[in-house]
């Protein structure tokens, strides 16, 4: 008795693996996929994280800097409105000082009225809110000193070397400081 001839294999077939090499193959194709998958989800959090970081030189929490953007357009409008005309009188500038600190003031406060823990996550906005305090207080010092007679000198304040004002300024936000604010008479 013969046994029927064993066909040929399959033209396209690939010969499977067999023995101890084929459970290398596999364990290296997985190795392959798991780092792979791993490079994907490790750079898509990076991506992820960098885009939604705070940027701590910046006010750019929208909730934050809509907030101080409108509140500052009301101060300026009013700091503006406020101006002393040239050449008035000792008591129409001490008054216009005044009347711009606390225009000024009414601005720091309605951004202080946001949540602090909103605030806190924003870096910059409490030492901006603090700077707009010290210019205030410096500006009120010179309307003491005008007030009693004195014959004032206004310096804007400095930090490290540099006025306050640019720092002010560099927050990114729409809201420089009014001229009429450090140009006192």
């Amino acid at each position: 008795m013969s046994r029927p001839p064993t066909p040929p294999p399959y033209p396209y077939a690939r010969p499977t693996p067999s023995g101890r090499g084929a459970g290398w193959w596999i364990l290296g194709a997985v190795l392959v996929v798991v780092i792979a998958v791993g490079g994907v989800v490790v750079f898509c959090a990076g991506l992820w994280t960098y885009a939604n970081h705070d940027r701590p030189e910046l006010i750019d929490n929208p909730p934050v800097s809509e907030v101080a953007e409108s509140a500052c357009a009301t101060m300026r409008a009013t700091v503006a409105a406020k101006a002393a005309p040239p050449g008035a009188l000792v008591d129409a500038r001490v008054r216009a000082i005044r009347e711009q600190n606390a225009a000024v003031t009414a601005m720091v406060a309605q951004v202080r009225d946001l949540d602090r823990d909103l605030l806190a996550d924003d870096r910059p906005t409490s030492a901006w809110l603090a700077d707009w305090e010290t210019l205030v207080e410096a500006r009120e010092r010179y309307a003491a000193d005008l007030a009693a007679g004195r014959r004032p000198q206004f310096a804007v304040p400095t930090v490290d070397g540099e006025p306050l004002t640019d720092r002010m300024n560099s927050v990114g936000l729409t809201c420089e400081v009014p001229p009429q604010l450090v140009h006192l008479q």
